[in-house]
């Protein structure tokens, strides 16, 4: 796979992640109804998903815009994919473990799980480019 088609792919996983997690953090402040079942610090769980995609969105478009430095930005997408690994595979456990988990379930699953999968797809992709 192409330098250049791995990034494509990132971005287009994080432009699917910041979709996914804003329509979440939308629906939980405009209806009033949780979306997401776990608050931090006031926040629902996915705006902080949300700041993470963004965060991993715009070091794609580092990378395909600063060749000289897609290391560095590869470099960056595999700590923050990790980061969001943690925090999501907390939050799925948390969701999973409460009592009646969240309203918004997909195809039975917690939103969480599917960011939990979109960041492990990134930070794998991250590192097979930093391999190569």
């Amino acid at each position: 796979m192409k330098k250049k088609t791995i990034i494509d792919a990132v971005a287009v996983l994080a432009l699917a992640g910041v979709l996914f997690s804003g329509y979440l953090t939308y629906y939980t402040f405009a209806s009033g109804r949780p979306g997401c079942e776990i608050f931090i610090f006031g926040a629902p769980s996915c705006f902080y998903g949300l700041v993470m995609y963004i965060a991993v969105f715009l070091l794609t478009l580092f990378a395909l815009l600063k060749l000289n430095a897609r290391g560095a930005a590869t470099l960056a997408l595999a700590c923050v994919s990790f980061i969001g690994i943690l925090f999501a595979a907390f939050l799925t456990t948390e969701t999973w473990s409460a009592v009646s988990c969240t309203n918004f379930d997909i195809l039975g699953q917690p939103p969480c799980i599917y960011g939990l999968v979109m960041y492990l797809i990134v930070l794998l992709l991250a590192l097979y480019e930093l391999r190569r």
